[in-house]
């Protein structure tokens, strides 16, 4: 029997450009997801040969989608959020190398643990990941609607969350319910 690893803290997607600082260089990634404990980078120029980095992390402040009446979500734009900058040190904790040398060059990971990040710093991810699982939940119960005018709602929510809101709507659900399934992780 195989047991089940659970995740100490929820995570979310986070779809983000930040800044990290590798030998005195500031250089850019993509961050993946985030959660209290720690935060996944992708698209990284290289893996950094060092055991901490220092990241400046931009985390767009979402609303609670459901609590927006329909004009005011089809009308808002993602320009309009409010952001939450700040800087962090981390500890890298996982690498996913490529299989070759060819795919480290363009999909290089790293898991990154917080390092004793300030209580302000934890309320801004621990509310992130609140409210996107709200709005992921919000998005989901859109797909299970159907209707015509929900699809519109589908594709406007689903770009501010990061999704290709141009995918097909079978695929955009699959991926939002995976998003939404390993929140907590298994």
């Amino acid at each position: 029997m195989k047991k089940r690893f659970k995740r100490e803290y929820l995570r979310a997607p986070l779809v983000t450009d930040l800044l990290y600082e590798d030998e005195g260089n500031v250089l850019r990634a993509k961050a993946k997801n985030i959660s209290e404990g720690g935060i996944l980078l992708e698209n990284l120029p290289h893996v950094p040969d060092v055991d901490r980095i220092s990241l400046m992390i931009d985390l767009p402040i979402y609303p609670v989608f459901s609590q927006m009446n329909r004009t005011r979500l089809m009308n808002a734009h993602n320009e309009d959020l409010d952001r939450k900058i700040f800087r962090v040190q981390a500890k890298i904790v996982r690498s996913f190398e490529a299989a070759s040398e060819v795919d480290a060059i363009f999909v290089p990971m790293i898991g990154c643990e917080l390092v004793r990040p300030t209580v302000e710093v934890l309320e801004t991810i621990c509310t992130y990941v609140d409210v996107f699982a709200k709005n992921t939940i919000f998005l989901l119960s859109l797909f299970e609607n159907g209707s015509k005018k929900d699809v519109e709602a589908i594709r406007q929510v689903a770009k501010f969350l990061g999704y290709n809101s141009e995918a097909k709507l079978l695929v955009l659900r699959q991926k939002v319910l995976h998003d939404y399934q390993s929140l907590e992780g298994s």
